[in-house]
């Protein structure tokens, strides 16, 4: 099954311009809002609405690790809600050469992506990690423990493939 992201260009661009900023000091993290369509051969997640965490709502920043407050949970899935939306996580690795899924990162979504399942009744989860040069996405589309591969982000009918790198460490499917 193809696990495709649909993105307006003026979108990306904002996103890829608050997660890299001129002056890189520390990993960023944002959400985007998504409709979410199946076919028998797709799954596609449609922009509806994008929110850029602000400076207050992290709990920790470096360049190396990022926490966000505990307050801002609940504040996403209740806006996924609202818009009847799934959720696409998003985040920056300004450090790496090669974007991949941290292993505290991964530890952080097996906690959270299955809150998210039950509070949004099954809806699919979605993250992107992004470096300077490339990213890397996975879904959990079939199971909230189970992530699978993203197969790419279409900014304005462009398709950018993942570059899979998370999955292909750890074994394929997690």
């Amino acid at each position: 099954m193809r696990i495709i992201i649909n993105l307006p260009a003026p979108t990306y661009q904002r996103i890829l311009k608050y997660l890299f900023p001129s002056r890189v000091r520390h990993e960023s993290v944002s959400f985007i809002f998504a409709a979410v369509k199946k076919t028998s051969l797709s799954l596609d997640f449609s922009f509806v609405e994008w929110y850029a965490v602000k400076c207050n709502e992290y709990e920790a920043r470096s360049l190396w690790y990022v926490e966000l407050k505990d307050n801002m949970r609940p504040k996403i899935i209740k806006k996924a809600f609202d818009l009847d939306a799934a959720i696409v996580e998003v985040h920056s690795h300004p450090h790496n050469a090669s974007a991949e899924f941290s292993g505290s990162d991964l530890v952080g979504l097996q906690e959270f992506v299955p809150h998210v399942w039950w509070r949004l009744k099954g809806k699919p989860y979605a993250a992107l990690v992004f470096s300077s040069s490339d990213f890397d996405g996975l879904a959990w589309i079939k199971n909230p423990s189970r992530p699978q591969q993203l197969t790419e982000l279409v900014v304005n009918g462009r398709g950018l493939r993942a570059n899979g790198l998370t999955l292909s460490r750890k074994g394929g499917e997690h």
